[in-house]
């Protein structure tokens, strides 16, 4: 790849760090994406890709390779997270001055099916928790899993925020401090059941921990990865015969499920997610339909004539 644009791909990314605040791990999909472009772009145009050559695509071009996508089953999603990828980049390009404009701003991106969460009952969400120590040979990495998934359902983590924990976030007893999406920070409360099993895995680690480290470690002490959460999900979802749909992620919509469904309010749910816009918490409205129908044909006087 030539040095520039090379030099141009890591400035987006760091802008992208920077004033958007985006996740490692978004920031990662984004260079995947970008990566996958570029491959193709080598073998599309028999030569090493440019910025110069970036400036000279067409739209036939974009959507050679959009189709060349589908034709690999890349789905929908996939397709759309690609597309807003590279006009972000194109966008980076635009504000260097690298470029004066560019095709792709005209490409349309697919429209996608809105999927409601699926969440797990209470008693199969504490069933899967309580699995994730059996399932383990080695007893401090059952109870790091356990921890970890305690989190997502018990406060509503997502999966970064819980593994981007560090030991001394656990020094207020009764809360913790949450930087989320954006780089924004909420509060959120910690149950006494999850900081003891917390407690118990940090007892339990042979690691020594110092304040700055992270909390949640591999078998080499370093940050975990997001990825041995998931698989460790996979294992018990086998064990315990659970759908697909039971991902860590499930876990984050069943704390917010479950809150709605014992009179939580929406706003408060909202504060506690982290969403930056009541819209995206409403979704859990929508699940909670069937429920608040039958209960409002139940009690509503009108519904008995």
């Amino acid at each position: 790849m030539e040095a520039l644009l090379n030099q141009k791909i890591n400035d987006w990314l760091e802008t992208l760090k920077k004033i958007r605040g985006l996740s490692e791990n978004t920031l990662i999909s984004y260079k995947n994406d970008f990566d996958k472009f570029i491959c193709f772009l080598n073998q599309h145009l028999s030569s090493e890709v440019t910025v110069q050559e970036l400036k000279k695509l067409s739209k036939s071009d974009f959507r050679s390779f959009l189709s060349d996508q589908r034709n690999k089953n890349i789905n929908s999603t996939s397709i759309a997270r690609v597309i807003s990828s590279l006009k972000s980049f194109f966008n980076f390009l635009l504000d260097e001055g690298e470029i004066e404009d560019s095709v792709i701003f005209t490409i349309k991106t697919p429209k996608l099916k809105k999927s409601l969460p699926r969440p797990i009952n209470s008693e199969l969400a504490i069933q899967t928790i309580n699995n994730a120590v059996e399932i383990e040979k080695i007893k401090w990495v059952g109870l790091r899993n356990k921890s970890i998934l305690l989190l997502l359902y018990g406060c509503g983590l997502r999966i970064s925020e819980a593994l981007n924990l560090n030991y001394s976030d656990l020094s207020d007893q009764e809360h913790l401090v949450i930087k989320g999406k954006g780089n924004k920070e909420r509060i959120v409360p910690i149950m006494n059941y999850i900081k003891k099993n917390i407690d118990l895995y940090v007892e339990n680690c042979p690691k020594q921990f110092e304040p700055n480290d992270p909390l949640f470690v591999g078998k080499r002490f370093g940050r975990l990865s997001p990825r041995i959460i998931q698989y460790a999900l996979e294992k018990i979802r086998q064990n315990l015969s659970l759908p697909e749909t039971a991902t860590p992620h499930a876990l984050r919509h069943s704390f917010a499920t479950h809150l709605l469904e014992s009179g939580g309010d929406l706003r408060t749910i909202q504060e506690l997610l982290g969403h930056s816009s009541l819209s995206t918490t409403q979704k859990y409205t929508k699940v909670e339909t069937g429920r608040l129908y039958e209960a409002y044909t139940k009690a509503h006087p009108l519904a008995k004539k």
